[in-house]
């Protein structure tokens, strides 16, 4: 049995789901057996409440192997430090050679893991730090880079880490990205579109709505980042319209047709998703990310079950059934969810969704 080692910043038995634990699952379907490496994770982690430490077990699986599953494998990289922005240009400047420390020092048990690796899946993170030395202990094995964020725009990366990526990207056998926009962050380096995929199978089992009948539902899934001012416009101007919020959000509206369910297991939020009207997509705008929300797995979901989805028009989703605000102005919100509403669900909207399974194919074959 081959094995595939996914290097990520996630924690697989975590309640949040991403697409590094969708394409895990993918691969053991497929026959291989998975390792799940969780990287830049210390005990600067527990210093800035890091989502992470609060998940049940994390301690126990730090730098041993836990099995989560038969053939499915969780190791929690967990140091004194981890690659991280230490905020004051000077001191990133003076700590640009330390950053390289990361991952050379005594790797205990990850290192058989390491060793007996087929394929490796690096995830955009500080886990590229390991890249040269996995490369050191297992120079045959496939290396994948599954560039899931631009690391040059996201708050928390050390400016060594944009040119340890610089450095090393050529050296990967395949590099995948989510996004068309995200195709030309390598010039001169070979990068292939691979669009997040779905666990089609869930979703089509899933057979009851957890709404009341003849009610109209729009949902948002999410971590954060979310249009409140959207919200309280559509929702204001909707009332007979029931609003779902799925993730880590406290309700600042109090408004009685918007909802705030908190954060569910993944696929306790599949029936919210595959039973709404619409979907909102209704993100804030931040610098430098707009543009790679356009495929994110939020639209993906969206799309497979038909939704029309509500987007503010700083995107363009380049899709059918999608429905454009201005963020601010009020009757724009409105219409963009009557036009919406209106629009109803298309089934044939599906057809452009690939399962992970296709996607995990792709990344290692």
């Amino acid at each position: 049995m081959k094995s595939v080692t996914f290097i990520t910043g996630h924690y697989y038995p975590s309640k949040r789901r991403a697409g590094f634990h969708n394409l895990a699952d993918a691969a053991l379907r497929l026959g291989y057996h998975v390792n799940f490496v969780t990287t830049g994770y210390s005990l600067l982690s527990y210093l800035r409440n890091d989502y992470r430490i609060h998940s049940a077990g994390i301690r126990q699986n730090h730098n041993r192997v836990v099995t989560v599953r038969e053939h499915l494998d969780s190791y929690v990289y967990f140091t004194l430090w981890h690659p991280m922005t230490l905020l004051l240009p000077a001191l990133n400047r003076a700590s640009m050679h330390w950053m390289d420390a990361y991952g050379q020092g005594n790797l205990g048990e990850l290192l058989p893991i390491v060793q007996q690796t087929d394929i490796f899946v690096f995830e955009s993170g500080p886990g590229l730090f390991l890249f040269k030395r996995f490369q050191q202990e297992n120079p045959t094995a496939r290396m994948v880079y599954r560039v899931s964020d631009d690391i040059r725009i996201l708050g928390s990366t050390h400016p060594r880490l944009v040119e340890l990526e610089r450095e090393i990207v050529a050296d990967f056998d395949y590099i995948s990205v989510p996004s068309s926009v995200m195709l030309h962050m390598f010039p001169g380096v070979s990068v292939t579109l691979d669009r997040h995929g779905l666990d089609k199978q869930a979703y089509d089992a899933c057979t009851e709505s957890p709404y009341s009948a003849g009610t109209r539902n729009a949902v948002f899934v999410g971590t954060g980042y979310m249009d409140a001012d959207f919200l309280r416009a559509a929702a204001s101007a909707h009332p007979q319209c029931l609003f779902h919020i799925i993730g880590p959000m406290n309700d600042e509206l109090h408004m009685g047709n918007v909802r705030f369910l908190g954060e569910m297991p993944f696929r306790m939020t599949l029936p919210y998703v595959k039973f709404a009207d619409v979907g909102l997509g209704i993100r804030t705008f931040r610098k430098g990310y707009a543009s790679t929300l356009t495929d994110s797995l939020k639209i993906i979901q969206y799309r497979y079950c038909g939704l029309p989805i509500v987007s503010p028009d700083f995107l363009d989703l380049h899709r059918e059934g999608v429905f454009y605000y201005t963020p601010g102005d009020a009757p724009s919100c409105a219409a963009a969810m009557e036009q919406a509403l209106r629009h109803g669900r298309h089934a044939e909207y599906a057809a452009e969704v690939r399962s992970w399974d296709d996607v995990a194919r792709a990344l290692l074959a």
